[in-house]
């Protein structure tokens, strides 16, 4: 019988992104749509840490939580857990005019996964693994399927073009090779390992 974890978001792409992913590892995700107040915090980690308590209070059973930002190295890290709020009022070509005066144009995403479980004592699974450099320039190219307007602006560690750019099956290796060291590969690992 799969393990039942109810996830509480009002995404529908990261609804079936976690589903995917979790179940390779016997995980039946169960969704509840419903809006967490969003924390303001340092970390990535601290905000979905925060966020999954709450979602516990909702749903009254074992939650994930799923929270994402983008670090910049110049910055010191910024915008972290603001990244949506950046996104929203500077945008992409605000955070190039910040990074422009800088050397270095490192960058990563950052993926925060926190489990409750029944008890309500929280697991946290934090990954950095989606390195790359900010592009010099947003590029244009139409790309439907990008959750983020971070595409058009960032370049994985291996390749010479932003996500937006690349062919549909590049990304797909890129995904792929992603998601065998991602937050939810290893969240399931460690669940299999707790059931046992």
């Amino acid at each position: 019988m799969a393990q039942q974890i109810t996830l509480v978001t009002t995404n529908p792409d990261k609804v079936g992104a976690i589903t995917a992913h979790l179940a390779r590892f016997g995980i039946e995700v169960r969704h509840l749509h419903a809006a967490l107040i969003e924390p303001q915090a340092d970390t990535v980690e601290e905000v979905a840490r925060i966020k999954a308590l709450e979602a516990f209070k909702l749903a009254n059973a074992p939650v994930i939580i799923d929270d994402t930002g983008f670090s910049i190295d110049a910055l010191g890290g910024f915008p972290g857990p603001y990244t949506k709020y950046v996104l929203r009022t500077i945008g992409i070509e605000g955070l190039l005019s910040l990074v422009q005066p800088h050397h270095s144009r490192r960058c990563r995403f950052v993926n925060a996964l926190v489990y409750v479980d029944e008890s309500g004592r929280l697991s946290s699974f934090v990954e950095q693994d989606g390195q790359g450099l900010l592009a010099d320039f947003a590029d244009q190219t139409p790309c439907p399927e990008a959750w983020s307007a971070l595409w058009r602006i960032f370049i994985p560690d291996g390749y010479d073009k932003p996500l937006s750019a690349m062919l549909p099956d590049e990304r797909a290796r890129l995904w792929e090779a992603w998601a065998a060291h991602s937050v939810y590969a290893r969240f399931g690992r460690w669940l299999q390992d707790q059931l046992d």
